[in-house]
């Protein structure tokens, strides 16, 4: 029955080319499409006001709660005898906004989504929305087929393909407190400066800097100030051999 509803609905909805797209990014298709679409529609998308259409955000404030959730138990189960400071950094390594934008761009959800298309140059700002459009999915996938189906899909298709608990345990969970740590112990002067704010946009971009010893190491612009500053601290990391 399920494989008569996937033959219909891929070769005659209207929709034909998003089932596959979606099924090649999330490995299944969805029953109710809407929600997806919403869960890909950035809030610069031009034709929002036209068609009245939705944008993702409240889809990306449950996905990111379903997520959480869901790693959460997963920790507390594979690390019985650790305690709640480890958990809760632990997960804030692998559902940080850093980790969640790796995973997305490794995805190929980049590649769904529908934003202003101004937008389009800007690396910075699609690797930051393909991270929030990654927990809309996760929401659209809770609403769509019900928190186990969810919770497989995160253990499953994001854990085990996307995460090395080794390696996790040895990153960093801030770049600015690793930086700032290092310039104390070396007694540099360090900055952080936002160099500018394009607002010519629907959302805000910023650009931030490093600047050591009035030196500026690196920069990065993102659609979050805090994102932005944090990757430009992983640049300036990467720039010191940190």
């Amino acid at each position: 029955m399920i494989r008569l509803f996937n033959f219909f609905k891929t070769r005659w909805s209207k929709d034909k080319a998003l089932y596959e797209k979606l099924y090649n990014v999330l490995g299944f298709y969805p029953y109710a499409i809407s929600l997806y679409k919403i869960a890909i529609t950035h809030n610069s998308y031009r034709h929002l006001s036209a068609k009245g259409k939705s944008n993702n955000e409240r889809l990306e404030f449950l996905g990111d709660a379903v997520l959480g959730m869901v790693i959460a138990e997963k920790l507390y189960l594979k690390f019985p005898y650790q305690n709640e400071g480890f958990l809760t950094e632990t997960r804030s390594k692998i559902v940080g906004r850093n980790k969640l934008n790796q995973i997305a761009k490794k995805m190929g959800i980049h590649q769904l989504l529908f934003y202003d298309q101004k937008l389009k140059n800007n690396p910075a700002f699609l690797e930051g929305v393909a991270g929030n459009a990654f927990e809309s999915l996760i929401g659209a996938i809770y609403l769509d087929k019900g928190f186990n189906f969810t919770r497989k899909f995160i253990l499953n298709t994001i854990l085990v393909q996307h995460i090395d608990f080794d390696t996790l345990l040895q990153e960093e969970l801030s770049y600015k407190a690793k930086l700032i740590k290092w310039a104390q112990k070396e007694k540099r002067t360090l900055e952080m400066v936002l160099l500018n704010v394009d607002d010519s946009q629907k959302r805000k971009v910023y650009e931030m800097a490093v600047v050591l010893e009035g030196e500026q190491i690196a920069s990065v612009s993102n659609i979050s100030k805090k994102t932005a500053e944090e990757m430009a601290c992983v640049k300036a990391c990467q720039h010191l051999g940190l």
